[in-house]
């Protein structure tokens, strides 16, 4: 009997489990709803998603992880196929943060002064770690320029393993249509520097501010350590350095800006400084979905829809907040919640009607977009699906605020069929439509990743408001019909870029208001840069241009850039400013290393 009563209490007990896991799992079942976009739909995914559940969705957060899984279980019920390197995720790491390590000293000798770490001097987040105990060089602006202009402040100097002391910018101040252009930005004085073998560089602002304010230590995205200590000063400090009662910084600029020449010169004390910077690493990923085309031709190339998920967290100085003094949860309904919820609400209706479409889609929501496109970088760069057999790629970035406006459609002009296949297709919309055939102007989202790699882009955008990147950015201010019209047409206009028998072909935005901030190319080796690398030098994530010069010069995928012509490269900012050196026609020796081998290509351009 009590061998019976045993056996039916084990039973009961396994049939409660049972139905306790199957009652679990329903539970976590999401129901995909309506095929049709539906305003109570994008109201439900942007509500959560911008819920102070998630934190304000910074990368790798509690938050963060939570939207992920959102978005996953949806494609799941809609049967959307995992399309990431674990399913429907791809992570990557970044460096997310630099701080203070344990001695970060500056002292002048002879001095009996004492400075302070952040009041006094600090480096740069993006400077080399080390210690200098030298002499110091002025050298003015820190210019090295050989093109419209002529100007080398390192003419007459011995810099080598010593300080060199400058100023920021030019003699022109923050003009934005200088004619030293991009040789003002401190990277290419560092590039200038090093080129000179300089021990360390010492630098100031052209004017020093009312506070005596120094720069923020914050963390460059994409760049290495440049290799060198390098250290923001005061003017104080600067003038504590030259000792000259009756020459200060100030009279030293004025000099340089009235004569418009170079002034260098050895100054007799000494410094001594050490740098010491942490870097700290986090995992962002991106989420990535696919919908297979059933024409059995077309359904080898793809449409992506992008929108990123991530947003600002708690927000903070140096977070992107335009309210940096409180520290409150961004939600970032619009941006991107809205863009987020509209990949929901269209890979939902897309994949019931896959039958309508002739190319696949694949479905990205991009993580650390925030942090400089970081996710939509990584990637182009190390793509799920060949990034060759991409037709276009179209990107939602703060679509939830039409509010009856017409919606900013970017990119227009990088395929010439674009302008046509959009008019077909608002030909049964009353969507206000206001086509920028530039768009560039909007870069600073998803799609500049898949632009730079001379693939066509379109971008949403209904356009800027006083909530952007403010704690104030709630769910109760989208206009849902609005974004609903909105998904509507892109829907259609997916199904006909889908089933247009030419793909489209990628061209080149002019862009009419651009300056010379940045260097120009006349040439290029036709690789691709490994922006997510951390390596010393540049690596490529592969080729291309097919018998462009890196190709014929036998250059592979992993290869590390090191050096142009014996000019070091330590990251893509030095590759671009060697690059813009170069002319059509010369021939170069570019040094790389390949399986730890250092090897010399001959490179014609």
């Amino acid at each position: 009997m009590n061998e019976l009563l045993k056996r039916i209490v084990i039973t009961l007990i396994i049939i409660v489990c049972g139905l306790m896991i199957i009652s679990k799992s329903n539970k976590e079942k999401i129901d995909p709803g309506s095929a049709e976009i539906m305003t109570f739909e994008i109201l439900e995914h942007i509500k959560y998603l911008s819920s102070d559940k998630l934190e304000g969705r910074f990368p790798g957060s509690v938050g963060s992880k939570k939207a992920i899984k959102y978005i996953s279980k949806h494609w799941e019920a809609q049967g959307v196929l995992p399309a990431g390197t674990k399913k429907y995720e791809q992570p990557f790491s970044y460096i997310s943060k630099v701080s203070l390590g344990s001695r970060n000293i500056l002292r002048v000798r002879n001095s009996k002064s004492r400075y302070k770490i952040k009041k006094d001097f600090i480096p740069i987040g993006w400077s080399g770690n080390g210690n200098i105990d030298d002499k110091v060089v002025f050298v003015g602006y820190g210019f090295d320029i050989d093109d419209s202009l002529s100007w080398n402040d390192y003419i007459n100097v011995n810099v080598k393993n010593k300080w060199v002391l400058m100023f920021l910018n030019g003699p022109d101040g923050n003009s934005t249509h200088s004619p030293y252009g991009y040789h003002k930005k401190l990277y290419n004085k560092v590039i200038a520097a090093r080129d000179r073998e300089v021990g360390g560089i010492l630098f100031m602002e052209r004017e020093e501010n009312e506070n005596n304010k120094l720069k923020p230590l914050v963390y460059r995205q994409s760049a290495s350590s440049a290799g060198l200590p390098i250290i923001q000063i005061t003017h104080a400090v600067a003038n504590n350095i030259i000792n000259d009662n009756d020459r200060t910084v100030a009279d030293l600029r004025s000099q340089i800006d009235q004569g418009l020449a170079s002034f260098s010169f050895e100054l007799d004390r000494k410094v001594s400084a050490s740098v010491n910077l942490k870097f700290e690493k986090e995992t962002a990923t991106n989420v990535i979905g696919f919908i297979k085309g059933s024409d059995p031709i077309l359904n080898k190339e793809y449409i992506i829809i992008g929108a990123h998920y991530d947003h600002l967290g708690y927000g903070g100085h140096m977070s992107g907040s335009l309210n940096p003094d409180s520290m409150q949860i961004h939600n970032g309904a619009d941006d991107n919640a809205s863009g987020t919820a509209g990949i929901l609400e269209l890979s939902h209706k897309l994949m019931m009607n896959k039958k309508l479409l002739g190319r696949s889609i694949i479905t990205i929501c991009f993580d650390a977009e925030e942090k400089g496109l970081l996710g939509s970088k990584f990637y182009t760069q190390t793509p799920t699906k060949d990034l060759e057999q991409t037709a276009i790629m179209i990107n939602m970035d703060m679509i939830g605020r039409l509010n009856e406006k017409p919606i900013t459609l970017g990119g227009v002009g990088s395929a010439k069929t674009l302008s046509k296949t959009i008019e077909v297709v608002q030909q049964n919309h009353t969507l206000k439509i206001d086509k920028n055939i530039s768009g560039m102007g909007f870069g600073r989202s998803d799609h500049a990743s898949f632009y730079r790699e001379d693939i066509p882009v379109l971008f949403f955008f209904t356009g800027a408001h006083q909530d952007y990147h403010k704690p104030s950015d709630d769910w109760d201010k989208i206009d849902y019909q609005g974004e609903k019209e909105v998904l509507n047409f892109v829907y259609d206009l997916i199904v006909q870029l889908s089933t247009n028998k030419e793909k489209p072909i990628f061209a080149e935005i002019t862009n009419d208001n651009s300056d010379n901030q940045s260097p120009s190319f006349n040439v290029t080796l036709g690789v691709i840069p490994s922006y997510g690398s951390q390596k010393i030098g540049m690596e490529i994530d592969g080729i291309s241009r097919k018998n462009g010069p890196a190709d014929k010069a036998g250059m592979k995928k992993g290869d590390i850039i090191i050096e142009i012509n014996a000019k070091k490269i330590r990251n893509i900012y030095d590759y671009m400013a060697r690059l813009a050196e170069l002319n059509s026609g010369d021939r170069i020796i570019v040094k790389i290393i390949r399986n730890k081998i250092e090897i010399e290509l001959m490179l014609e351009l």
